[in-house]
């Protein structure tokens, strides 16, 4: 029995995940530890340190040399750069990483989930030190997610979100946001206010069209009339929506617009059908885009925090980063809509 013990412990060479077994840590804390992160406490590094030495661990410097070129970059997913909201959440990310000193390689879906889950195996390739995603439009479930938790790497969610993953997110208000938007257009008189949203899968778009019926309700009207873009937002789908709107028998006297690139071909279709905006049609969008202020007419928004979201964002990632639990801390954060008053909306 002796000698099999011998043998058993000649051939078990200690590895980074029994260290963090034995202090009930995380094995990236324990990796950190024992390259001189910066991040970890010194009183986690001595006894990461110490327990080391105790059991004979010898470090893989090979290994240590590999994971700090990479230890000091982040991963941002989103799924359209050319969407203002994504492409200005990146350079608010990069902002941020750079003044702690880190660098942020940058994914894009292309509303595609193949291209998203082909970007999660990559960045595990990468061994970067966290990831920040907003999801596809194809994405319906959060299963290719799990390899990043497998290799111990840190995830938050942003905007579009895996229901169905525990881990941080940061949120925006939708539901009440898009209830306030229609309390605002009701209170202007408005009794046809109709929607243009996005495919329900997707929480953000589910939760407005939500908010949107809900906001009818409270106000006792019966005109509702929604229309939902199934795929990635284009002009031609603002163009199409609004002459379907107005082909209608009862038609809308106020649009609602999860999109400023919807409602910009609500716009140029309603130029085609010579529509008198506002006079006869009001409009409100959900965006962040600088130029809705440059529109004839300059449209009414409900502006999304960009640098709230983003500075959460960064916060939650950097706290499971640095975080010495096994299971880090799953924190959910809510911001709100601003709703600026422009020419869109009499």
């Amino acid at each position: 029995m002796h000698t099999c013990a011998i043998y058993k412990s000649m051939q078990a060479k200690p590895t980074i995940k029994d260290i963090a077994k034995a202090l009930n840590i995380h094995h990236a804390t324990v990796s950190r530890a024992l390259r001189g992160d910066s991040r970890i406490s010194e009183e986690t590094r001595k006894k990461v340190m110490d327990y080391a030495a105790s059991i004979g661990y010898v470090v893989d410097q090979n290994a240590l040399n590999f994971r700090n070129k990479t230890i000091n970059n982040i991963a941002l997913i989103v799924p359209n750069i050319s969407h203002n909201i994504f492409s200005s959440f990146i350079s608010l990310i990069t902002d941020l990483a750079n003044k702690e000193g880190l660098t942020v390689s940058v994914f894009q879906s292309k509303e595609q989930f193949d291209i998203e889950a082909k970007v999660i195996k990559t960045i595990v390739r990468q061994r970067v030190g966290g990831v920040i995603a907003s999801i596809s439009n194809e994405t319906r479930n959060g299963k290719h997610f799990e390899g990043l938790r497998k290799f111990g790497i840190p995830l938050v969610f942003f905007d579009r979100v895996c229901e169905d993953l525990n881990t941080s997110k940061v949120l925006v208000d939708n539901f009440e946001g898009t209830m306030q938007a229609i309390s605002y257009l009701t209170g202007k008189g408005y009794r046809r206010i109709a929607h243009l949203t996005g495919q329900q899968a997707i929480n953000v778009f589910r939760e407005r069209h939500q908010g949107y019926l809900k906001g009818i309700e409270l106000a006792g009207l019966t005109y509702k009339e929604s229309i939902i873009i199934e795929k990635d937002f284009e002009i031609a789908d603002g163009e199409k929506a609004m002459l379907t709107l107005w082909n209608k028998e009862e038609k809308p006297d106020a649009i609602f617009s999860d999109s400023f690139v919807l409602s910009a071909g609500v716009i140029k279709q309603c130029r085609q059908l010579k529509i008198q905006l506002p006079n006869e049609l009001a409009m409100l969008t959900i965006t962040n885009d600088p130029y809705s202020s440059l529109l004839v007419p300059s449209q009414t928004v409900l502006e999304q925090p960009l640098e709230e979201l983003a500075t959460s964002a960064f916060e939650l990632l950097l706290k499971a980063m640095n975080e010495d639990s096994h299971q880090p801390e799953i924190e959910i954060r809510h911001h709100a809509f601003r709703l600026i008053e422009r020419d869109s909306v009499q």
